[in-house]
């Protein structure tokens, strides 16, 4: 987007590891332990696939049982390497089952300018801390959604593979491989524990091979029984905090989408799966989710022209299918064009083929000005010829 996309401050960090964190941080799923949103809704039964260790998808859908139904409470601590040089902190989870989930990150100096999520069914609050921006919403589950579905995607798309047993937090845990079929390049590493199928480690790598982010519980009880306290926190709003941020219906969804041009699927195997709107800089701004099944990608639509100076400093030209772009590397990875009146950006984790392709399936058109606004132009240049 125009505004923000290049401030980075730890509460982004934050919303990073809720994002991987939360299971279907949107419409359509539950909430979960570090696993890909989605899946959980069902029997998880899965098919062998020739092309995967047999071993290794036992152990994802261990995983999704366990974010599923178990209860853990942990710290977990996030770094990530992206645009903006290094970025760690550490969060504090509480997880009872698929529903109940409460996530604290502290923000230095203290905790009272930290962020805080406290997801209770199907009722999701964010804040900033006492005093601080409030974004209640309402989760709704859609009935059309397909058992295992993401986990069948992601597995369409990728190939997990098992490396081997460490030791980690004084468990026996399995490193599962995760890499993209095509060219076989490493996507992520998941490190699970063998037991449990709880999630310790989750790390994603860039298309060099390093890490870019990392995800790692620093100490765990698994299980644990949240008290009425843990999970009742409550989550002070700021009477000046802007509009909450609202999540669409699955048919508001579908209509939303056609209604500004989308798809609802993109190259990649990317597939439609959520979408909100709320407000920036006074600007109503749209943002659709889509997902491959292990990774989203976030298509924010809003009025106005790209602006060089609201992306990140990295930001260098691409020609797209119709029109010129701006595309950026480094976490997040993402692209931006414009559409006729309104500015598309793409962001998200994905490699920076993937954001291509997917943008260039995606509505393109020139600024169109009109003749009141090229009329003002052209006074603006005039004047600024004059002594």
């Amino acid at each position: 987007m125009k505004e923000g996309t290049g401030r980075w401050r730890w509460p982004a960090v934050a919303a990073l590891a809720m994002t991987m964190t939360l299971v279907g941080a949107a419409p359509g799923g539950a909430v979960g332990g570090l696993v890909p949103s989605g899946a959980l809704n069902g029997a998880l039964a899965i098919p062998g696939d020739p092309g995967n260790d047999p071993a290794a998808e036992s152990l994802m859908v261990l995983t999704l049982r366990a974010a599923r139904s178990g209860g853990y409470a942990g710290t977990v601590s996030v770094t990530v390497n992206g645009q903006g040089g290094t970025r760690s902190g550490d969060l504090r989870i509480v997880h009872a089952d698929a529903g109940h989930l409460v996530i604290e990150a502290p923000d230095p100096p203290g905790p009272a300018t930290g962020s805080l999520l406290v997801q209770a069914g199907q009722s999701r609050s964010v804040g900033l801390g006492p005093g601080g921006s409030l974004n209640r919403s309402q989760t709704v589950l859609p009935d059309d959604v397909e058992p295992d579905g993401n986990l069948q995607q992601m597995l369409g798309k990728y190939r997990v593979l098992l490396e081997g047993g460490v030791r980690v937090l004084q468990r026996d845990a399995k490193v599962v491989r995760i890499e993209r079929r095509p060219d076989h390049r490493l996507v992520e590493r998941w490190t699970i524990d063998a037991t449990t199928g709880l999630l310790l480690r989750r790390e994603s790598y860039d298309a060099a091979g390093r890490v870019e982010r990392s995800i790692a519980f620093t100490d765990v009880q698994d299980p644990y029984v949240p008290t009425v306290e843990d999970l009742h926190r409550p989550v002070e709003a700021d009477p000046l905090s802007p509009a909450p941020q609202r999540w669409l219906t699955a048919g508001e969804l579908s209509r939303g989408a056609k209604a500004l041009g989308m798809p609802e699927t993109l190259p990649a195997s990317y597939r439609l799966e959520s979408g909100t709107t709320f407000k920036a800089g006074g600007t109503s701004v749209v943002q659709l989710v889509y997902t491959d099944g292990l990774e989203d990608v976030s298509l924010f639509a809003q009025p106005g022209t790209v602006a060089r100076s609201g992306l990140p400093a990295s930001a260098r030209e691409v020609h797209l299918r119709k029109v010129a772009g701006l595309a950026w590397d480094g976490f997040p990875r993402g692209v931006a064009w414009q559409d006729g009146q309104r500015t598309l950006t793409l962001v998200g984790a994905s490699f920076t083929d993937e954001l291509t392709q997917m943008a260039n399936a995606l509505p393109q058109a020139s600024l169109r000005r009109s003749l009141r606004q090229r009329v003002g132009h052209l006074v603006d240049w005039v004047k600024g010829q004059l002594p």
